[in-house]
């Protein structure tokens, strides 16, 4: 049984636990606090989630991490055997993890009943048998996660409605694709479902304000919600779309003028050594949001994938994605070098957070 440390409301922790119950693979949970120093021995940074195999070894970071179980399966692969579509599930997963992560920060921390409810079960969680008292502990909580990925995430009093104007339009994209069939990409679950299960299980689909706007706003997406949860593969090859239709081009826009475009300007950033930067996204700027090392390292694999596509493949993804923010990954500038798992090892190598020391530097 694999040992999984994280937390019950952790983000990528039920990323991966959807991942795991798909598989109907026997896994514990077990908290990050208390194990600070066998987890940074083992998997090089105190992350959620982290996993110790029972031979010992230890993995990190939820994307590689479903990308090395999976290839130890047998069964058919939850990252589709057509190009244009294993592209574009990659992609969606990628803007599950890093473009959703601040709605995700900002309904959970910026509202008062849900910074409530959250610093609560976090402390639950994790922080029940530790000396600090319970009021203290929440109150700790929620001042740092405010301070650090909201607040220091670029979340102001001018950008407060374009972060929710996120939410909103990815509830109505996937509110049209799942009024024409199960999943992202068809019938069965892909590694877009999957990714997607980051924010959607644990904060959109959890916490009190977002989850009030998704039962009224996509109750298409409150279901499948509740059916990837529940999910076990069916029998035979899946049976996915031929191609991208009008949803999921719709959904691909979206993408990439606002994750496409965040991961351009914070790539230029961080070649420039820069720590913070300014961004214009969907005509929103941001000031002084965090350079992150790793959201380099993301799009290099991007481009890597997109690389290997042939001509006919990148064609018709092309024609989805605008061209000023997708040309980000067909043109060589800014020309990038992250720094991180040289030897393409993830996810056996040492992890690093998304954000230095793993909240934004002030």
């Amino acid at each position: 049984m694999v040992k999984v440390y994280g937390c019950r409301i952790s983000y990528f922790t039920g990323k991966l636990e959807t991942y795991l119950r798909f598989r109907s693979m026997d896994y514990e949970c077990l908290p990050t606090v208390g194990n600070q120093r066998r987890i940074r021995a083992g998997a090089g940074a105190v992350q959620m989630p982290v996993v110790e195999l029972e031979d010992g070894r230890w993995l990190s970071d939820s994307t590689p991490m479903i990308r090395w179980f999976e290839d130890q399966q047998d069964a058919p692969s939850i990252y589709p055997e057509t190009p244009t579509l294993r592209f574009v599930a990659l992609l969606v997963e990628d803007y599950a993890d890093e473009w959703l992560w601040r709605p995700a920060m900002h309904y959970r921390w910026s509202y008062r009943q849900d910074r409530q409810y959250a610093s609560g079960a976090i402390f639950d969680d994790l922080l029940k048998d530790r000396w600090i008292p319970r009021w203290l502990g929440r109150r700790f909580l929620t001042q740092r996660q405010r301070a650090g990925f909201v607040r220091g995430d670029g979340v102001t009093r001018e950008t407060w409605d374009h972060v929710e104007r996120g939410y909103l339009t990815v509830l109505d994209r996937l509110e049209a694709i799942f009024n024409q069939r199960d999943f992202v990409l068809g019938d069965s679950p892909t590694i877009a479902d999957i990714g997607l299960m980051g924010p959607m299980l644990r904060h959109f689909g959890q916490d009190p304000t977002p989850a009030e706007i998704m039962r009224n706003r996509a109750p298409r997406v409150y279901e499948w919600v509740a059916r990837m949860w529940n999910a076990r593969p069916g029998p035979g090859t899946p049976s996915l779309i031929s191609g991208i239709d009008t949803a999921l081009g719709d959904l691909l826009g979206e993408v990439a003028e606002t994750h496409l475009a965040q991961l351009r300007e914070n790539a230029v950033a961080y070649a420039q050594g820069a720590k913070r930067y300014d961004q214009v996204v969907q005509g929103c700027s941001y000031i002084q949001v965090p350079v992150s090392r790793y959201r380099v390292w993301c799009l290099e694999r991007l481009r890597k994938e997109w690389a290997e596509l042939g001509e006919d493949s990148k064609s018709e993804v092309r024609a989805h994605l605008p061209g000023t923010e997708g040309a980000i990954l067909w043109e060589e500038s800014p020309s990038i070098v992250p720094d991180y798992d040289l030897e393409n090892r993830a996810p056996f190598n040492l992890g690093i957070n998304v954000f230095g020391r793993g909240v934004p530097p002030r």
